[in-house]
C-alpha cells in the first residue's frame, strides 16, 4: 500500500485533470479516488522488487519517499492500464490469481474499480428522490447527465458472460469468492439504494474507512422487529401531530412538515444515539418548516400548550392590557412558528438530554450562528476542554435552497474549527422540500446538491430517501456516532417533498404544476412505510393500527384539555440556564455601583504592564508600556485602553467571564489595545488580563474572527444568552461594516427580549469618527440604531424615583457615543452590575484613543464614581457662572474636544458645552436640569445636527422641556446627507 505521507504528497503535486465526460467525471490526477487502486498496485510492485518496474516510476517513488515533489510518469486511462498490466504480470509470474481484476481486449477494467466508482459515484444513481423524478440530476446546460457510466460493469472491461464468474473479493456482505452478479448487487443495494452516501471527497483516510466499513456493513440498516416498530411509533408520532392539526386548523397557517416527516423521527434518533456517547445537552435552531412539530415530538413542549396557543387560551387577554397599562411595558410575543423552548428529554435507555429550541425569525438560516454561540457557551462553562464540547451537540435544521443560496451559511460552516468558536461538529440536516417557496431547483443553485458547500469543508453528506424512516433514522444515528467521534460537522440531505405549498394556505399549482401532480397522488410517507412493513412481514396491520389509534386518542385529550389550561406567570422563561435572580422589564431592579478601590486599580495597572521574563516584546510596545505604567503610577492621565482593560480585569475579578470577538481585536484595528501580546522570537502570545495574580479570576478571551460580521456577531448574541455573568463584546472593524449584520441586528438584537422575552448583553463596539477617509470607515449610521429604538421621543417623562436606571430597564437597548475612558470604563461595569441585562451600541472613538486631551483620572473610576448618561460643562469658570451663558451646545463623542478647541481659540466665555454619553434612552432629565441651569441661553442655539442623532435629538430635547413652553428653532450645523462622510454646505 502507498504510505499516507507518500500518497499525500502525491495529491497535493499533481493537478486535477478531467477526462472529457463533464463535470461529473473523475478526477483523473495520479492520486486521485479513481486511480488509488492502480497507484498502489505499482507502488507495492516497487517495494517488492523496484527492478519489475520502468526506472521512471522507480524514481518518482523514490522522490516521494524522500518527501520531494515530484511529477508521475503516467496520469489518467494510461496510469489506469498500466497498474492493471502490472498485477496481472505480477499474477502471472507468481502463479497467483489476481484478485478483483478481469483481463480485456482494452485492458481497462477490474473489479476493485468498480466498487471503487460505487463507492464515489453510486449517490448518483441512489433512489433518493420519493416522488422518483430526480429532476436535479439532468440539467445539461450546467453539465451534470443522469447516466452514470462509471457504475456500468462494461465501463471496466466486464461482459455479460462475466456475471456468473467467480472472484475472490473482500467486502463486507459477501462471501470471499463471489459470482460477479452477486457483486454488483450487493453495491448496488449498499450505493445506490435509498441513501446516497457522499465520502470520496474527505481527505483523512481514517475517517474515510470509518464511514465505509458502516454504510457498507450489512446490519447498517437495522430489520429486526423491535426497532421498526420503534421507527414506526417516531414517525406516527409527527404524522398524527400535522394531521390532527390539518384536520383541525385546515386554513391556519402552521408550516408543516407533511411530506418530510421522517426528518423529525430521525432527529430524535440523532439524540437518543448521541445521549448514549455522552451527549448531555442538545441545542437547535431551525426556520418555521416543521418547527411545531419539533417543539412538542423532539423538545418535548406538552401538546395542551400547544393546543392553547392554538385556541388563543393561553393567556388572559384582559389582564394582559391592564399590565401593559400599569407596567409601561409590554411583551409582544411572536407568532407560534418562530417560538423557542427548553425541556428535558428522557430516554428509554435511562438517558436524559436538556434540549433547548432557539427562537428565530422568519429570517432563514440567520439563527444558524446564535445556535453555535449558545452551544459553546454551554461547553466553556462545563469546563471548555474538548471533552465538555462532546456533551453539548448542535443541530441546524436547512432548507435546500436556503443552505445552498445563504451566505451566512458558508460563514457557519467556516467557524467550525476556528479557536474559541468550534462547537466539536454539528449536524446539518437539510429538509430537501425539492423547491424554495416557489423557486425550482433548477435556478436555486448551480450545483447538482444543495448540499454540495459542505463538501469544501471534507463534510460527510448523507442523502436519504424521505419515504424510508428506517434508512432516514440509520442516517441520523451514523450522523451522530460521527459527531461524537470526529467532532466535526456532518450533512444529512433528507430529500422529501413539500405536502401543501409553502404555507398550508398557498396554491402551489401556479408554479410547480407538475411536481403537484405528483405529489397530490402519492401516498403521506407512514402509508408506504406500511406497506413495506406489511409486504416483509416484520409487522402485522393490528399492531399498527393500534399505534396509530393510541396517538390520536392522545391528542384529543390534550386538545380538550387546552381549553382549561392556565398560562405559567413565567411565560417565555423558557430557556434553563443560568440567570436565577435576573429581573423582566416590568420587574422592580437594582444596580450596584461600578467604582473600584483605587489601590486596586494600581495594582491592576502594574500587571498590565508586565510580561513574563525573558519574553521578548516589540520595541514599539515596550516604550507604550513603559509611558501606560508612568500614567497609571500618577493617576492623573488614563488614557481609552488602559481604561478598557481596567473595567475587564475588575470584572475578572469579581468572577464574570470576559470575552471579545471581531477581526482584529486583540491589537485592535487602530493598534490601540495590544491585550495579546507577541514574543518577537517565537510568535508565543502573551494575555496580560489572564496573568493578573491578584486573586481567583475568572478567564478573559479575545480572539480574532474569520472575516464575518453576520455570522460572528450572531455566535457572540449566542453566546451572551447562556449567561448573564459574562461580559460578551463584539468589535466591528470599521463601525459601517456592521450593516452586513443587519439582519441579526434588526431581528435579533434590537428585537429579542421584546418578542422572545430573552435578556442579552451584548456589546457593539463600532469605531466611528469623520475622519478624512472617505465615504467608507467613517460613520457607523447611528441613526440606524436610533430608529430600531423602543425609546418614545414623544412621551413626556414624569422624572420619578430612579428614573435613568427605570428607563434603561424598560428599553430594547442603550446607544452611547462616549467622551472620556472613565465613562466607557463604568458603561462596561455597568452592564454587569444590574440585575438585568441590554445590549449596548457604542460608537468607538477612533481619534479619541489616542488624543491627549482625551484623557480621564484614576479617581473618576475609584468609589462613589459611577456612568453619566450626560456630562454637563467641564470649565469650572463657565459652569460656576451659568448667568453668563448664553448659548448651550449640545454635542457627543469627539465633537466635544473640537468645540472646546474652537472655543479656546476664540476666547469664549458664555458658551456651555454638554456632551451627550447615553443617546437612547434619551436622558431626558439630564437635558431637562442642563437647561434649567442656563436661564439665559438664547432659544435652540448652539444645536449641532447632523446625518446621525438630529432627529432623535430635536424630537426628545422638545419633549424634555415642553412644560417649560420653549421652542427650539434655530439650527447651526451641516446639512443632511446620503454619504456618511465630508461636511455639506452649512
Amino acid at each position: 500500500m502507498l504510505s499516507a505521507r507518500a500518497f499525500s504528497q502525491t495529491r497535493r503535486a499533481v493537478a486535477p485533470r478531467l477526462l472529457l465526460l463533464r463535470r461529473r467525471t473523475f478526477y483523473e490526477d495520479a492520486a486521485s479516488t479513481t486511480n488509488t487502486l492502480y497507484l498502489e498496485s505499482l507502488y507495492t510492485q516497487y517495494q517488492a522488487d523496484p527492478s519489475k518496474l520502468d526506472a521512471k516510476w522507480g524514481d518518482y517513488f523514490a522522490a516521494m519517499e524522500a518527501g520531494q515533489k515530484a511529477e508521475p510518469p503516467a496520469m489518467g486511462s494510461s496510469l489506469r492500464q498500466l497498474g492493471i498490466e502490472t498485477r496481472l504480470a505480477a499474477a502471472v509470474t507468481s502463479g497467483e490469481t489476481a484478485t478483483g481484476l478481469v483481463a480485456s481486449s482494452s485492458g481497462a477494467g477490474g473489479l476493485q474499480n468498480l466498487i471503487r466508482a460505487h463507492q464515489v459515484r453510486g449517490h448518483e444513481a441512489a433512489s433518493l428522490d420519493p416522488l422518483d423524478l430526480h429532476s436535479w440530476r439532468d440539467w445539461e446546460e450546467k453539465g451534470l447527465a443522469a447516466s452514470v457510466p462509471e457504475l456500468d460493469p462494461t465501463y471496466h472491461g466486464f461482459s455479460e458472460a462475466d456475471y456468473e464468474k467467480t472472484f475472490d473479493v473482500s467486502f463486507a456482505g459477501l462471501n470471499k469468492s463471489a459470482t460477479l452478479g452477486e457483486i454488483v448487487d450487493t453495491l448496488r443495494n449498499v450505493y445506490c439504494n435509498t441513501i446516497g452516501v457522499e465520502y470520496m471527497h474527505i481527505g483523512d483516510l481514517q475517517k474515510f474507512d470509518w464511514i465505509r466499513t458502516r454504510v457498507e456493513s450489512p446490519d447498517f440498516l437495522p430489520s429486526d422487529k423491535e426497532r421498526l416498530i420503534k421507527i414506526y411509533s417516531e414517525l406516527m408520532k409527527v404524522d398524527t401531530f400535522e394531521q390532527f392539526l390539518n384536520t383541525q386548523y385546515k386554513t391556519t397557517k402552521r408550516f408543516g412538515v407533511d411530506g418530510g416527516e421522517a426528518s423529525v423521527a430521525g432527529v430524535n434518533a440523532a439524540i437518543e444515539r448521541a445521549a448514549e456517547m455522552g451527549v448531555q445537552e442538545v441545542v437547535i435552531g431551525m426556520p418555521h418548516r416543521g418547527r411545531l412539530n419539533v417543539l412538542t415530538n423532539v423538545v418535548g413542549k406538552p401538546l395542551v400548550q400547544m393546543f392553547a396557543e392554538f385556541k388563543g387560551t393561553h393567556y388572559d387577554f384582559e389582564n394582559l392590557v391592564e399590565k401593559s397599562q400599569t407596567d409601561d411595558w409590554l411583551f409582544a410575543g411572536d407568532v407560534k412558528y418562530h417560538l423557542g423552548t427548553s425541556n428535558v428529554r428522557e430516554f428509554a435507555s435511562g438517558k436524559s438530554v436538556l434540549a433547548t429550541l432557539e427562537a428565530n425569525p422568519s429570517h432563514l438560516e440567520t439563527v444558524n450562528t446564535v445556535t453555535l454561540g449558545r452551544a459553546r457557551a454551554k461547553q466553556y462553562y462545563l469546563g471548555n476542554t474538548a471533552e465538555t464540547r462532546s456533551r453539548v451537540m448542535p443541530i441546524l435544521f436547512h432548507g435546500d435552497a436556503s443552505f445552498a443560496g445563504q451566505g451566512v451559511c458558508y460563514e457557519t460552516l467556516q467557524l467550525a474549527h476556528v479557536q474559541e468558536f468550534d462547537v466539536g461538529g454539528t449536524i446539518h440536516v437539510i429538509i430537501n422540500n425539492q423547491v424554495g417557496f416557489t423557486t425550482d431547483p433548477v435556478d436555486d443553485r448551480s450545483t447538482m446538491y444543495s448540499s454540495d458547500l459542505g463538501k469544501g469543508f471534507g463534510l460527510p453528506v448523507l442523502h436519504v430517501n424521505g419515504d424510508d424512516p428506517v434508512a432516514v433514522t440509520s442516517a441520523f444515528q451514523l450522523a451522530a456516532e460521527w459527531r461524537q467521534t470526529w467532532a466535526t460537522d456532518v450533512i444529512v440531505d433528507v430529500i422529501c417533498y413539500r405536502r401543501f405549498g409553502h404555507n398550508e394556505t398557498d396554491a402551489p399549482e401556479y408554479t410547480q404544476p407538475m411536481l403537484y401532480k405528483q405529489i397530490a397522488k402519492h401516498p403521506r410517507t407512514h402509508v408506504v412505510f406500511e406497506q413495506k412493513l406489511l409486504a416483509s412481514g416484520s409487522v402485522s396491520q393490528a399492531e399498527m393500527d393500534s399505534i396509530r389509534a393510541n396517538l390520536w386518542k392522545q391528542h384529543e385529550e390534550a386538545f380538550a384539555a387546552a381549553d382549561a389550561f392556565k398560562p405559567d406567570e413565567d411565560m417565555g422563561n423558557w430557556v434553563a440556564t443560568k440567570w436565577e435572580g435576573f429581573v423582566r422589564p416590568t420587574d422592580k431592579a437594582s444596580s450596584h455601583p461600578t467604582g473600584v478601590d483605587l489601590e486596586l486599580l494600581r495594582k491592576i495597572g502594574a500587571k498590565l504592564c508586565e510580561v513574563p521574563e525573558g519574553f521578548k516584546l516589540h520595541n514599539g510596545l515596550k516604550r507604550q508600556l513603559k509611558k501606560k505604567l508612568e500614567d497609571i503610577e500618577s493617576g492623573e492621565t488614563i488614557d481609552w485602553a488602559t481604561a478598557e482593560a481596567m473595567s475587564f480585569a475588575s470584572l475578572l475579578l469579581e468572577g464574570n467571564h470576559v470575552r471579545i470577538t471581531g477581526q482584529d481585536v486583540q491589537r485592535g484595528t487602530f493598534a490601540h489595545r495590544h491585550c495579546v501580546v507577541k514574543d518577537q522570537n517565537t510568535g508565543q502570545d502573551y494575555c496580560f488580563l489572564n496573568n493578573l495574580d491578584l486573586g481567583p479570576q475568572e478567564n478573559f478571551i479575545a480572539r480574532n474572527s474569520i472575516l464575518s460580521e453576520y455570522g460572528v456577531l450572531g455566535f457572540e448574541l449566542g453566546y451572551s444568552y447562556e449567561n448573564p455573568r459574562a461580559l460578551v463584546i463584539w468589535e466591528a472593524q470599521f463601525g459601517d461594516f456592521a450593516n452586513t449584520a443587519q439582519v441579526m441586528i434588526d431581528q435579533f438584537v434590537s428585537a429579542g427580549e421584546h418578542k422572545w422575552l430573552q435578556q442579552s448583553g451584548l456589546v457593539m463596539l463600532l469605531p466611528h469618527g469623520y475622519m478624512g477617509q472617505g465615504a467608507e470607515h467613517s460613520s457607523c449610521r447611528l441613526e440606524r440604531f436610533l430608529q430600531l429604538s423602543d425609546d418614545d421621543e414623544d412621551d413626556i417623562p414624569a422624572f420619578e424615583n430612579d428614573f435613568g436606571r427605570n428607563q434603561v430597564q424598560k428599553a430594547n437597548w442603550q446607544v452611547m457615543n462616549i467622551s472620556t475612558p472613565a465613562n466607557y470604563f463604568h458603561a462596561l461595569r455597568r452592564q454587569q452590575h444590574r440585575d438585568f441585562r441590554k445590549p449596548m451600541v457604542l460608537a468607538s472613538p477612533k481619534n479619541l484613543f489616542r488624543l491627549r486631551q482625551c484623557v480621564s483620572q484614576l479617581s473618576d473610576m475609584g468609589p462613589g464614581s459611577r456612568f453619566r448618561r450626560l456630562i454637563p460643562e467641564r470649565d469650572t469658570k463657565i459652569a460656576d457662572n451659568p448667568e453668563k451663558v448664553k448659548r448651550l451646545v449640545f454635542c457627543s463623542g469627539k465633537l466635544y474636544y473640537e468645540l472646546v478647541a474652537e472655543r479656546e481659540q476664540l476666547g469664549l466665555d458664555n458658551v456651555a458645552i454638554v456632551t451627550l454619553e447615553q443617546i437612547a434612552p434619551f436622558p431626558f432629565d439630564r437635558v431637562k436640569a442642563m437647561l434649567e441651569m442656563y436661564p439665559n441661553v438664547d432659544i435652540g442655539d448652539g444645536i449641532h445636527p447632523g446625518n446621525a442623532i438630529w432627529p432623535w435629538w430635536s424630537c426628545c430635547a422638545i419633549s424634555a422641556i415642553w412644560d417649560q413652553k420653549l421652542c427650539l428653532h434655530q439650527l447651526f450645523g451641516v446639512r443632511k446627507s446620503p454619504r456618511t462622510w465630508g461636511p455639506g454646505p452649512t
